[in-house]
């Protein structure tokens, strides 16, 4: 900045304060004390504490050995690092604002680290793994009647899979949620649950081989499977995805204040390849529990299974009384399952409020933590801002989608419409556009708004009144 006396207000805040992102609204910045900041980290690292953190180990490897070392491991895989990826992980933290009392979320930012493009590349083998597992299960699925895939890609997910299913009716409702999920799944389980599974990707159940390597489409970001020898410069073996596998995880390094440390359990929550590896290794768990009762010729208790879904660390039973009772068969005993279940009949989950009604009917609406803050969030984009106005009215389609997805009465979709309609015309947005994009979205999606059985009128009326 060319004025001092900004440069020198800019410098006093640097000075006394830490400026992150608020955890699940990351366009709201959050000033906080330096010195708890550091605190957080000291204790989430056990330094000051004589029995330490178990997750963490202080090292006196340097720096600059490691990365060598990651270099030439790399280059063994095909793979480059250039200079910009000559780092290490820092470890930062992120206020849960929606939790009372405050916590925080501890990252791993590895945007640019030394293991990054390794990482970006398993995601995409692990990616084509999982895919073909759920092609497999929904395979089993429809001949046997029994699921063993409980994994979901979101809540538009579960909303699609409870309406092709036609589950007419709902006894019970249930909600778990992991606590501290990737700092506590232990690395030789991960590393052995996951090799099991990309053995069997590679073969079929009596050992005969199905597949020779996994091939990277270069154009598409995506990996397929090839049943013979491929000419393409992109291709792995199954014993090529597993020592890359074993690799990261044995060399998950974080830097802090200058020093080195290991992770030498779970996962760092940053690193791209995460979500899958926490996603698979349950999954493991949860195929495995099902095939247990399948062979134990216990396949009603099975199928009491099948509406069970999860959404990585989040879990969702319906219409499954006694799903509580096996959670410790279920799960290893190293995680921690905690049940956040609203009542009998309710509970929210991600982005949903379920609630059964009295006549066993599954309601939904949308459910939004952040509506637990205490404060007013940036969510949307200003008029005065440089984003063209075009994407930016898009906004409110997006949203309208949303909201009609989730919502099963049209008095729940027209509370979050008003405030949302509200909202945006106070940042600038104007009333004839907006009203403009309303009657696109009545035309564009009426599947999604015929069950409300209102006209376009009418939701003119109630969204944008004159």
């Amino acid at each position: 900045f060319d004025d001092p006396d900004v440069a020198e207000c800019l410098s006093l805040l640097h000075d006394k304060y830490v400026v992150v992102p608020a955890d699940k609204a990351s366009n709201n910045f959050v000033f906080i004390c330096k010195a708890h900041y550091y605190n957080c980290l000291i204790r989430e690292l056990g330094l000051f504490d004589h029995t330490g953190n178990p997750t963490y180990s202080l090292i006196t490897q340097s720096k600059p050995e490691i990365i060598a070392n990651h270099r030439s491991v790399l280059h063994s895989f095909g793979i480059d690092l250039n200079t910009d990826n000559e780092n290490l992980p820092s470890l930062f933290w992120t206020p849960k604002l929606h939790k009372s009392p405050y916590k925080q979320r501890f990252i791993a930012g590895s945007s640019k680290c030394s293991t990054k493009p390794l990482s970006v590349l398993l995601t995409t083998l692990l990616a084509a793994i999982k895919d073909g597992l759920h092609k497999y299960c929904s395979m089993v699925y429809s001949h046997s009647g029994v699921n063993q895939m409980w994994i979901l890609k979101n809540s538009k997910a579960l909303l699609d899979n409870l309406d092709s299913h036609a589950l007419k009716t709902v006894s019970h409702i249930k909600s778990y949620d992991f606590s501290t999920l990737y700092t506590t799944i232990p690395h030789a389980k991960l590393k052995s649950r996951l090799r099991t599974l990309i053995h069997s990707s590679f073969f079929s159940k009596n050992g005969k081989r199905r597949y020779q390597y996994l091939v990277i489409n270069k154009y598409a970001n995506n990996a397929y499977f090839v049943k013979n020898d491929s000419d393409a410069s992109l291709k792995y073996s199954e014993d090529d995805v597993v020592r890359m596998l074993d690799f990261l995880i044995d060399n998950i390094f974080i830097e802090v204040g200058g020093h080195v440390f290991q992770q030498t359990t779970g996962i760092p929550m940053g690193t791209n390849c995460a979500p899958l590896l926490a996603d698979l290794f349950l999954y493991s768990y949860e195929a495995d529990f099902i095939q247990c009762l399948m062979k134990q010729k216990k396949k009603k208790m099975a199928q009491s299974f099948n509406f069970t879904f999860r959404y990585i660390d989040d879990v969702l039973s319906l219409s499954n009384p006694k799903f509580g009772e096996f959670l410790d068969f279920i799960y290893p005993k190293e995680l921690e399952i905690k049940e956040t279940t609203e009542s009998p009949s309710s509970a929210s989950y991600l982005d949903l409020f379920l609630e059964i009604d009295t006549k066993g009917n599954l309601r939904t609406r949308l459910y939004d933590k952040r509506d637990d803050f205490d404060f007013s969030i940036v969510n949307f984009p200003f008029m005065c801002s440089n984003v063209p106005s075009a994407p930016t009215y898009g906004v409110y389609m997006s949203q309208l989608i949303r909201y009609a997805r989730a919502s099963s009465f049209y008095k729940d979709f027209i509370f979050r419409g008003k405030r949302l309609t509200a909202k945006l015309m106070k940042q600038g947005y104007q009333a004839p556009r907006l009203k403009a994009v309303l009657k696109k979205f009545y035309g564009r999606y009426h599947d999604l708004v015929s069950p409300y059985s209102v006209s376009v009128s009418k939701l003119l009326s109630d969204l944008l009144p004159e």
